[in-house]
């Protein structure tokens, strides 16, 4: 942490926007890896703008470390901290409260300290609805829903289908057992239906879906490739990709090309941290602002 705090008093000293003193709020959050995230320079971004003597920091933290981890975050004082993978499903079990729905989505990515208790939330759900009515225009009220992946990111988002009426949510995996725990978690019979990821189970399904979304970290590299057959997409399906590094993954290009409405997760990153930073400050973020950071902490400086 020591490393981290220098690190960040030399940024923040050098830029002249605040310093670091013994009244300083701590926020961050704890991933394994967690050199690529974000997170930080959107959430320092909506600090300055509010004139806000906080400071949101990243900190490796290993599986194996996680409830070591968590119990400092109390003992230190510090307001909380968002979870990252691989940690949002084992911290359910860590905490002295969780929210209701982070406890039908199975997963925790933000904790804050009250009255000296771990309690736990979920922003991922919050954050996938505000993004596809941001980027699509769409509710998720009615709609067919093919999620690809059953890890953190797709338990949370086809949990979240259902409490918001969708009508079906098909949960692709190349584990089938992990599917069928979302069905179970879901509590809906016929609405959530497990299937595996393959061209062959997709091609059955996807010509009664809305909404496409991949929720596998597969796309983050170059190489990777979730080798769909390019002949499923067609014009009229929504495409909403968790990854937002690179900017468009093959399964973004796909849509693409053959003009399918499609959207990185950036909008879902930015929607998650906005109801975190609301929860942990009881605060408005300023949206614009952290909306501004992330994309030039993400892709660079548009100047």
């Amino acid at each position: 942490m020591q490393n981290e705090l220098r690190q960040w008093q030399h940024h923040r000293y050098s830029a002249g926007r605040m310093k670091i003193d013994g009244a300083t709020q701590v926020v961050g959050v704890f991933g394994s890896p967690i050199t690529h995230t974000a997170s930080p320079a959107m959430h320092n971004a909506a600090f300055a703008a509010l004139k806000m003597n906080w400071v949101y920091l990243p900190f490796q933290v290993a599986v194996a470390d996680l409830r070591a981890a968590l119990q400092g975050v109390r003992t230190m004082n510090m307001v909380g901290v968002n979870l990252t993978v691989p940690h949002k499903i084992a911290a359910v079990e860590l905490m002295d409260e969780v929210d209701p729905e982070a406890c039908q989505l199975g997963a925790v990515n933000t904790v804050v300290v009250a009255n000296n208790r771990l309690v736990g939330y979920n922003t991922d759900g919050y954050g996938f609805a505000r993004a596809i009515f941001e980027e699509f225009n769409l509710t998720l009220k009615d709609k067919r829903v093919l999620v690809l992946g059953a890890g953190g990111a797709g338990r949370a988002i086809s949990v979240k289908c259902v409490l918001d009426g969708a009508e079906t949510v098909w949960v692709a995996n190349r584990t089938p057992g992990k599917a069928a725990a979302i069905q179970q978690t879901a509590g809906k019979d016929g609405v959530v239906i497990p299937i595996p990821l393959t061209n062959d189970a997709v091609r059955q399904v996807i010509g009664k879906v809305d909404l496409l979304v991949n929720a596998t970290s597969v796309g983050l590299r170059a190489a990777d490739s979730l080798s769909l057959d390019p002949a499923l997409f067609t014009s009229d399906l929504y495409v909403y990709d968790t990854i937002y590094q690179p900017a468009e993954t093959e399964l973004l290009k796909l849509a693409h090309a053959v003009g399918a409405k499609s959207a990185n997760g950036l909008s879902m990153l930015l929607h998650q941290g906005v109801r975190a930073f609301e929860i942990w400050t009881k605060k408005m973020a300023p949206l614009a602002k952290m909306r501004q950071a992330l994309k030039t902490a993400v892709y660079g400086d548009p100047k």
